[in-house]
């Protein structure tokens, strides 16, 4: 007796169907069907246009970058200030601030010992985050989106490249504070880092 669900599966039955062609794919289908790249470019050009000047200026010092992090060091007496721009993993037009402090002698994470020069926030004993507004969501980060009521406001949906650096820069002055004193701005949140 033949298996009356060999037909439906396409399995152990001769005269099941073959699978149809594949399509063609042209090189403009194979472009990327958003523009979250193109959007961010901008936004990365406008940052390392206007802003990367700025931390220079403040004594910093841009270490080596990956896709995703730009990290920032400078000594500043016994300690190394440091911190990173976070860009979105999924290359839309967003970053965050992570920022800390360690000493200058290097600090032991899980074991390994990290020099002064190689320091990221993740290694500091007392780290955070900063971003555009309070909170800890990605829509607290510096972002060329608007918050519904600038939408509303404005009748835009989004800000200039320009805007959003010009915000970071005005938001820096809560990062000196925080390495002077130890008080968070509006935006920020500090921790105490385990490590290990």
């Amino acid at each position: 007796m033949a298996n009356k669900w060999a037909g439906l599966t396409g399995k152990g039955n001769r005269n099941s169907r073959p699978p149809p062609p594949m399509r063609q794919t042209t090189p403009a289908k194979l472009a990327p069907r958003n523009s979250n790249m193109a959007k961010s470019t901008a936004l990365r050009d406008e940052i390392k246009a206007r802003f990367y000047p700025f931390a220079l200026e403040h004594g910093f010092v841009r270490g080596k970058a990956t896709s995703l992090f730009v990290p920032f060091r400078r000594m500043k007496g016994d300690c190394v200030q440091v911190f990173d721009i976070q860009w979105d993993k999924s290359h839309r037009p967003r970053f965050v601030i992570n920022f800390g402090e360690a000493p200058a002698a290097g600090v032991t994470h899980w074991g390994k010992h990290i020099e002064a020069t190689a320091i990221d926030p993740v290694h500091c004993p007392v780290c955070g985050r900063m971003g555009r507004l309070p909170g800890g969501t990605m829509g607290s980060w510096f972002q060329t989106r608007k918050p519904m009521v600038q939408v509303l406001r404005t009748l835009t949906w989004s800000y200039q490249p320009e805007e959003v650096t010009a915000q970071l820069i005005a938001r820096f002055s809560d990062l000196e504070t925080w390495w002077a004193t130890r008080q968070t701005g509006p935006t920020m949140r500090a921790w105490t880092n385990n490590l290990g």
